[in-house]
């Protein structure tokens, strides 16, 4: 039976689009979840120091905005550094295939061939497939299949570090309302509660994120929370 590996070759790279495009969602979807995260738990521990020192509403005001502008751009600035890391390796591997495309085409066609049966492809459509790339000096399909880089979507460290710098602002806005809005005999406690089950939240999409028990990720993130916040609280209160 005739196989047309055009026709299979094309339906490959649909397929290969969409996961790629599915990944970068939940990869954005990920940093966004930890980031609020992030911001809700740092700024929840210091306002909570704040808070057990018996300080001022402008005083938890002035810890909380602090907290979280600081914060922010620390993580922010983290992220653009991470991902400026990543995004020159991407830079260096596709100078280094574009330039072996162009000047080695049988060792460029040797490696798609092995990577395509390593993949478990019977060898005559391995061997369609890597001469259909080659021949068409199909850089975003190698770059694609062997290393998971989108020629078109590569990084980009500037709307890492935004995501992150607005998403950490947006949880730390939680802890930071409830402490200065909720009234005094009520703030530790409704703010402490409030904390906690937005970190089950996010404790629970970033654990079905990536793919670990949903319960089990939600649960120690709320423990993590509840001990920052508990002693911040005491240090606060042992220094007023």
């Amino acid at each position: 039976m005739m196989i047309d590996s055009n026709k299979t070759h094309l339906t490959w790279r649909q397929r290969l689009s969409f996961r790629r495009d599915l990944g970068n969602r939940l990869n954005v979807l990920r940093a966004a979840v930890m980031g609020a995260n992030d911001g809700i738990i740092s700024t929840a521990g210091i306002v909570m120091g704040v808070a057990g020192a018996n300080m001022s509403a402008t005083a938890l005001m002035l810890a909380g905005v602090s907290a979280m502008i600081s914060g922010a751009l620390s993580m922010g600035g983290g992220e653009y550094m991470s991902v400026s890391a990543q995004r020159d390796l991407q830079n260096a591997i596709v100078q280094k295939e574009e330039a072996a495309l162009r000047d080695d085409k049988t060792g460029s066609f040797q490696a798609m061939y092995r990577h395509y049966l390593d993949k478990g492809y019977a060898a005559e459509n391995a061997a369609a497939m890597a001469h259909t790339i080659v021949d068409n000096n199909d850089i975003a399909t190698i770059l694609a299949e062997k290393f998971q880089i989108k020629l078109d979507k590569l990084l980009n460290p500037w709307l890492a570090a935004g995501a992150d710098f607005f998403a950490f602002i947006l949880g730390a806005l939680l802890p930071l309302l409830c402490i200065t809005l909720i009234p005094n005999p009520y703030k530790v406690g409704v703010t402490m509660a409030a904390v906690v089950v937005c970190l089950f939240g996010t404790g629970y999409t970033s654990a079905k994120l990536s793919q670990v028990p949903a319960r089990k990720g939600a649960l120690r993130n709320m423990v993590v929370g509840m001990l920052t916040m508990v002693v911040g609280f005491i240090i606060g209160s042992l220094i007023g």
